[in-house]
């Protein structure tokens, strides 16, 4: 433990899948915190892939390729390797809602790719729009790869300004049943100090694995969209995210203890 430790005494639970979760516990333990993994969620295939294969195949027709997340990244290369089209996803120009997400994508051998400034969709939707030529706007070709069940600000955004936009889904979200029982004593026991949501998917499946129930602990998210997930079931935001990254997260959470 790093001798700088403001979390120090603090529970957190991390509700994210565990391939995702370990950047955000490292940071946690980095400033003094007891981290405990109970991913609400599991990630799977899409329930039909030939969307996301078809749009492969014709991935040199579109202006932009658009990516949501992570997990969308690793659904979208593992067909791109199955189809062997890396080349023309090279030479595509890219868009990422995130920093981690973009991180992703250049790790794929893509030499840049386009951030908007605040990490939503609607303005990646506007930073799209505002990279591109007006007089272009109507009638160029986008592709978004996402979630199966995603929200769709993107495609209406995009679309409203002319653009043609073809959605991919590149994978699935699932409650993750296994952790129920293992969550619910945790919750009930009153262990967390702290329940950090960092998708509003983790949020809906937290509610159905255990009820709209903190067990007294306060509320963390990582961005207003999962802010407003959190709301939506029924659950109080004691703190958010200013910049919507693990880290941001992890400053979010020292900033209130220190003022609590």
């Amino acid at each position: 433990m790093i001798e700088h430790s403001p979390l120090r005494g603090q529970q957190i639970l991390v509700t994210r899948p565990v391939p995702q979760a370990t950047p955000l516990c490292n940071a946690f333990e980095r400033v003094g915190a007891t981290v405990t993994v109970l991913p609400t969620i599991q990630i799977g295939p899409p329930t039909d892939l030939s969307y996301l294969v078809k749009a492969v195949r014709k991935l040199s027709s579109y202006d932009w390729v658009v990516v949501s997340s992570v997990n969308g990244v690793q659904g979208l290369a593992k067909i791109l390797e199955a189809e062997g089209c890396w080349g023309m996803f090279s030479k595509a120009r890219i868009a990422a809602v995130g920093s981690v997400t973009a991180d992703a994508v250049l790790a794929l051998g893509c030499a840049e790719c386009l951030v908007p400034e605040v990490f939503r969709g609607e303005a990646l939707a506007d930073a799209i729009l505002e990279a591109t030529p007006q007089e272009e706007h109507s009638g160029m070709r986008i592709l978004i790869v996402q979630a199966e069940i995603a929200r769709q600000v993107l495609f209406e955004r995009l679309s409203q300004a002319g653009a043609l936009v073809d959605v991919a889904p590149a994978y699935s979200t699932m409650i993750n049943w296994s952790v129920q029982d293992t969550l619910l004593d945790f919750i009930e026991v009153g262990a967390p100090d702290w329940l950090t949501f960092t998708a509003a998917s983790t949020v809906n499946a937290f509610v159905e694995l255990v009820g709209p129930q903190t067990g007294g602990a306060l509320v963390a998210a990582i961005s207003p969209v999962t802010a407003s997930a959190v709301v939506e079931v029924g659950l109080p935001v004691h703190s958010i995210a200013v910049e919507h990254t693990s880290t941001g997260l992890v400053e979010a959470l020292i900033q209130a203890v220190s003022v609590s």
